[in-house]
């Protein structure tokens, strides 16, 4: 439901994760027919959702799942049953997290990764305990009389292949799980009515990062996506921008419809303006056709505009009568369109400053600065350098076939000196050469940029505080722990004299990946 990157819906399984044996499709009917009697034959809801659930987890991996039911109202979520995680480890909000925009659209959701997407996140309680673990989710809407009352969460182990099997099975069980609500709530009698036909699987986008500068980024989105305001979108260049966009739009009503984007600084004047606007024939020199614009384009989804900082003033007026009245003219046009279009805008600039300036328009800006969502760069959110180190790591050593599966702690390091004015994308750059210039399977620091290991070794270092002594002791008696167990939890929580929950919450806190005992990074 995107900074620093967003993964793709679906991502190659590695070697070491687990996955659900196959299914063969009878056995599949079989086993529905079980969790059809599991659900009804319980005392109470909450015991057959148990029984059903536990019955999922032994034929297709269901590791937690969780039943959401919205009030009359639908205004409030309250979490009805559970299976593998507390009734508190979650928190309801109807509309917003994956649960919330299940049951408001009535659609599924699937989140191909729960520990790096945001709106999975948000509805947990204690996010930093799962963030160790490598689990997907599939979201189906429960339906009462053709209305959504809540949302059937299961939480599978992370694996590219079957989720339209997935969502299919749910969505049976959802139906059961509502056949029951209406014999609950239905007079005898009562005629019911059927429940809508189930919508398309819908892949939130997946942002990267923990830190508290993204967890505000992460909370801004929610509060945005579900509405129809205009978002602005500030930072520096290779933040993201471009990312929190299309999570705003991935998890807004208009999901459906097209995402459009178009870079102010791209395209000179008129050139732009026939871009966004569209243009007839004969309106310059060189249309020989009709031709739709960005606008045209993107009725009835989402128009991003990138760099608008840099739009000329004559173009700022023809876009403000855009937002003003939602109306607009191709080049050489006298037809008024209509643009039914959401429009999220992004820049690097300083917006106040070129108004004061006079080189935006104040009328504009006004307009565009409904709700501003500012990216933190790189350099002050250091400590998401090894979750994305670790993504681009996986996706170029795939890419370019490269061996890299890993990288040393002097290299994670060297990252972490540096001060990335390029932001992620200059991290993604740095990433990608290592792993064509490494040979092995663990990049160093040699295979690093020169530039970015010399400016690395230019920084002084500073003498830790304690706090900081102490995480780094931790994450190194920890790391090592993992190695010795060979990333198995129970045995490393019992080496180091604590609980299992608790090293994985500092897993997930420090970005180590439990199966390889190393860091994310």
């Amino acid at each position: 439901m995107s900074l620093g990157a967003v993964l793709p819906g679906g991502h190659a399984r590695r070697p070491d994760q687990e996955r659900p044996p196959a299914v063969p499709v009878p056995e599949q009917l079989t086993t529905l027919a079980h969790v059809g009697t599991e659900l009804t034959s319980g005392n109470t809801l909450a015991e057959g959702f148990r029984r059903a659930m536990r019955l999922l987890d032994e034929r297709f991996g269901a590791k937690r799942a969780a039943l959401f039911l919205a009030d009359d109202r639908q205004r409030t979520l309250t979490i009805e049953a559970t299976y593998g995680v507390a009734s508190e480890d979650f928190r309801a909000r109807f509309g917003l997290g994956v649960a919330g925009r299940v049951a408001e659209m009535g659609r599924p959701i699937v989140v191909p990764e729960v520990r790096r997407d945001p709106m999975a996140l948000s509805e947990l309680a204690d996010p930093p305990a799962w963030y160790g673990l490598r689990l997907s989710l599939v979201s189906v809407p429960v339906s009462v009389r053709g209305k959504p009352a809540g949302a059937l969460g299961v939480y599978f182990a992370a694996d590219p292949s079957g989720y339209a099997t997935r969502v299919s099975l749910l969505q049976i069980v959802a139906s059961v799980i509502a056949q029951g609500i209406r014999a609950d709530l239905s007079p005898a009698g009562e005629e019911v009515v059927p429940e809508s036909a189930p919508r398309g699987v819908f892949e939130y986008a997946n942002l990267i990062g923990t830190s508290a500068g993204m967890r505000q980024v992460y909370e801004e989105i929610g509060q945005v996506a579900g509405t129809t305001a205009t978002a602005l979108i500030l930072g520096e260049s290779g933040t993201g921008k471009e990312l929190v966009a299309q999570a705003i739009h991935a998890n807004s009503d208009r999901a459906r419809g097209p995402f459009v984007k178009i870079n102010g600084a791209a395209f000179p004047e008129t050139l732009f303006e026939s871009e966004l606007f569209g243009h007839e024939r004969g309106a310059f020199t060189g249309a020989v056709n009709r031709k739709k614009g960005r606008l045209d384009l993107a009725q009835g989804g989402t128009l991003f505009l990138d760099e608008i900082g840099d739009l000329p003033l004559s173009t700022q007026v023809k876009l403000l009568r855009v937002l003003q009245s939602r109306e607009f003219e191709r080049l050489g046009g006298t037809e008024t369109l209509r643009a039914d279009v959401r429009l999220i805008a992004a820049t690097n600039k300083h917006m106040e400053q070129a108004v004061a300036a006079g080189v935006f328009r104040e009328d504009l800006y006004y307009r565009l600065n409904v709700f501003t969502i500012t990216l933190p760069p790189l350099r002050d959110r250091r400590s998401d350098v090894p979750a994305l180190v670790e993504y681009f790591l996986e996706r170029y050593a795939g890419q370019h076939r490269r061996k890299a599966r890993r990288i040393a702690s002097g290299a994670i390091d060297v990252l972490g000196r540096y001060s990335w004015p390029g932001n992620v994308r200059e991290l993604e750059n740095a990433v990608e050469r290592a792993v064509v210039a490494c040979a092995g399977s663990v990049v160093e620091e040699r295979h690093l940029p020169r530039t970015i290991r010399e400016a690395a070794a230019d920084t002084p270092d500073r003498k830790p505080s304690l706090a900081e002594a102490v995480e780094n002791l931790e994450r190194q008696m920890i790391a090592e722990a993992l190695r010795e167990s060979q990333g198995n939890l129970a045995r490393a929580s019992r080496s180091l004299g604590t609980t299992e929950r608790i090293v994985r919450y500092k897993v997930g806190k420090y970005g180590l990946a439990p199966g390889r005992g190393r860091r994310s990074g």
